[in-house]
């Protein structure tokens, strides 16, 4: 993986009121399937390898729609057509759970419908993830690189000093391949 640089930040910013999330669901919805979403849409902060989920239940047999949930993580490293995708992705989810269809990622009937509606494939980007570098508080030797640890609990075993983490990111935005621009949608602002 490309470790980016320490000084940039590509992160940008975005709108995350909950009404326009779910006033662009409905439109979406209603322009590709002609029935609004029924569930709710939104924001969830903690989602950070997904970009976004479909969630329901199943008790005693039936099976019930719960709600989709975007990552905010991830809406500030993509463009608005690749968030767009990703929305027009958890929808197929839906619509397909809904009519009792195969609604599984990498089923052919799943993959069929995100390509009418020029929805994104599941895997085709890649976001950064947030590591940390280690050194040595007392020599300050390179150490390596975690994504998680509690430094408090370990010693360098060069000088047996404390070690110091500095945030860095593994990898870079990635998107493999192109939306299919067979849609006439128009987002709003």
């Amino acid at each position: 993986m490309i470790t980016m640089p320490e000084h940039e930040t590509p992160k940008r910013t975005v709108d995350m009121d909950p009404q326009k999330l779910k006033r662009l669901a409905n439109k979406l919805s209603l322009h590709f399937w002609g029935k609004p979403c029924q569930i709710p849409v939104a924001w969830n902060g903690r989602l950070r390898r997904t970009m976004g989920r479909f969630l329901f239940t199943e008790q005693s047999g039936k099976r019930t729609p719960l709600k989709i949930e975007l990552s905010k993580y991830a809406a500030q490293w993509i463009d608005r057509d690749i968030f767009v995708a990703v929305l027009l992705h958890e929808l197929c989810h839906y619509h397909l759970f809904i009519q009792g269809q195969p609604y599984q990622d990498h089923h052919p009937v799943f993959e069929q419908e995100l390509k009418r509606v020029g929805a994104i494939s599941t895997q085709r980007v890649q976001l950064p993830q947030k590591a940390y570098k280690l050194y040595c508080q007392g020599c300050e030797r390179y150490l390596g690189i975690r994504r998680r640890l509690n430094t408090s609990r370990y010693r360098s075993q060069c000088c047996q000093k404390a070690i110091v983490k500095k945030e860095t990111w593994l990898g870079e935005f990635r998107y493999d391949g192109h939306i299919l621009k067979n849609s006439k949608v128009r987002l709003p602002e």
